[in-house]
């Protein structure tokens, strides 16, 4: 053991240091397939803030690289890095308070969202922050860290420890001797850190808004054509009569025998009582109807409603690799991107079929905004971490795949002409890591802000080197 190592396990404790060769390879690997990409040096788990802090004043003397990690369940290489670095595992970092009286609760960054939502089952009460279909494994820190495309409003404030160990409070946890209910007093210091991908800080704690659950009323709607879905759905977004709407195409398996619609949109509606919510469906029903739309049984939304976490997407039906590329488009493009999405697979078509990829989609809408995301589909050899996450029996089915290297070769290339696509039709993109365009994007000014908030919160550039595209300068 090095004798920083050995430092670390005395201020840790040595179950929670790691320096095995597996350990620290899958501390550096997310879904994805990085070329280049090195293991961990060391991995630690620290149990609090205050080790948290502790651990990384000890790094910042030791000069060392720093990724810090929650489920490691992104595809942008934001927990990937390039040259030995010290892994900072958050996934003990679960405690969970709850003030149901004041509407917040406090978590720590290594919980899932899925057990929050137990916590909170007893209250009647619900994040209002919006979370993963992955919730069931992610970790809230995690997704914190990464963004998502349904916005970052619910989360009050932040405990999150420096480079050099300094922790800091922000927002509703920044004040002494006050609950923890407000975000936006004097400057949002709590949005410096969402969405950085790790390159500023390790999150430990999360204070979040929450509310009470809603009735809800679902539909679904079945199209023969992307540009009759998006239509629909663009108009039902401008209305703003339901809190979801996501569609999508077959699995490649179910196109072949035409088992469903080519595309189907289910939409999601709340309200405070169970006629509210029928209302907003209601209005979403024509604006479906007049696209087109012909309504088939909303058993999926109401699923999903039920329970909203699964991570049986981490791989395909068969076993296969799954790796999506997104981007956030705002309404008015949304059409025409998707239709030079489309153009594209034609262009790419035989290359994959060759190859034996498919491609499928999720396109979902939260707000006045449309996601569109499509998914790349190979059979190719599971790494640790779907096995991982895997049922044992699916394990046992999956497990034995032989390497297809070209495929992933052409999905990268492929991955990398969807997101050009998309940022062209003015597209975001949440969880950066190290593949989305940040800096390159941003108007001079913009960009030299980032870099010198990165220099300031970070000066030795020790902090997730390479992520967040653009803060390094």
């Amino acid at each position: 053991m090095s004798s920083l190592a050995a430092a670390l396990a005395q201020r840790l404790g040595a179950q929670h240091v790691a320096t095995d060769a597996v350990s620290c390879a899958q501390a550096t690997a997310d879904l994805s397939d990085w070329p280049g990409s090195v293991p961990a040096e060391i991995v630690i788990r620290p149990g609090s803030t205050e080790e948290t802090a502790t651990a990384l004043r000890l790094l910042a003397e030791f000069g060392r690289a720093i990724v810090p990690r929650g489920a490691g369940l992104s595809y942008t290489a934001g927990v990937v890095p390039r040259a030995p670095a010290i892994v900072v595992d958050t996934r003990r970092l679960d405690g969970i308070s709850i003030d149901a009286e004041n509407l917040t609760a406090v978590v720590g960054a290594g919980a899932t969202w899925q057990a929050l939502a137990a916590a909170l089952a007893p209250h009647g009460l619900r994040a209002a922050q919006a979370s993963p279909v992955s919730g069931s494994v992610t970790t809230i820190g995690g997704t914190v860290a990464q963004n998502l495309p349904g916005g970052m409003d619910g989360i009050l404030g932040l405990a999150v420890v420096l480079a050099d160990g300094n922790a800091v409070r922000t927002g509703a946890l920044a004040l002494r001797n006050a609950p923890p209910f407000w975000r936006h007093m004097g400057p949002d210091l709590t949005g410096l850190f969402l969405g950085d991908c790790g390159a500023f800080g390790v999150k430990t704690e999360v204070a979040l808004r929450l509310a009470p659950k809603c009735a809800a009323a679902f539909a679904s709607f079945a199209f023969e054509t992307s540009a009759a879905m998006m239509a629909a759905m663009v108009r039902i977004a401008q209305s703003r009569t339901v809190n979801r709407a996501f569609a999508m195409d077959p699995l490649p398996q179910a196109e072949a025998t035409r088992a469903e619609p080519a595309w189907a949109l289910h939409l999601t509606a709340e309200g405070v009582t169970a006629p509210a919510a029928e209302a907003g469906i209601e209005a979403a029903r024509a604006l479906a109807l007049a696209q087109g739309g012909r309504e088939i049984p909303a058993s999926l939304p109401k699923t999903l409603w039920a329970r909203p976490y699964s991570i049986r997407g981490l791989v395909g039906p068969g076993g296969e690799r799954w790796v999506p590329v997104h981007g956030m488009l705002p309404l008015g493009a949304a059409a025409a991107c998707l239709a030079a999405l489309e153009a594209e697979y034609a262009a790419m078509g035989p290359a994959l079929a060759e190859a034996g990829i498919s491609i499928s989609h999720m396109i979902s809408s939260l707000g006045a905004y449309v996601t569109i995301e499509p998914m790349f589909y190979w059979q190719d050899a599971l790494d640790a971490l779907h096995l991982e996450h895997l049922p044992e029996a699916s394990r046992a089915r999956f497990a034995h795949f032989p390497a297809n290297l070209a495929a992933r070769d052409l999905v990268r290339q492929a991955r990398d002409r969807l997101s050009l696509i998309m940022d062209q039709h003015g597209a975001v993109h949440a969880q950066l890591g190290r593949f989305y365009k940040l800096g390159s994007r941003m108007e001079p000014g913009a960009a030299q802000l980032l870099h010198s908030v990165k220099a300031m919160l970070d000066p030795r550039g020790r902090m997730n080197p390479g992520a967040l595209e653009g803060s390094q300068g």
